[in-house]
């Protein structure tokens, strides 16, 4: 077995942009939650700005057709 959300998020902690909607529809939504948690920690790291990589994590799990309550639960266990 994979684990497609570990591999997405190491994939969104090294990311240095997110990519298109059409550039990730290969992937499984595990991968793609783990990137968006991944790319939003890794932005909330540089910035220091919680609001914003809360806000930029809701602006990828609406790109990438994610279920909003499972990412939306990380910010919340974690704040």
């Amino acid at each position: 077995m994979n684990n497609h959300f570990g591999k997405g998020l190491m994939a969104g902690l090294k990311a240095t942009h997110a990519d298109s909607a059409v550039n990730v529809t290969k992937y499984c939504a595990d991968y793609k939650r783990g990137f968006v948690l991944g790319y939003s920690h890794r932005m909330y790291e540089k910035t220091g700005d919680r609001q914003l990589s809360a806000w930029e994590a809701g602006i990828l799990t609406r790109r990438y057709g994610l279920d909003k309550e499972m990412v939306m639960d990380f910010f919340r266990e974690n704040g």
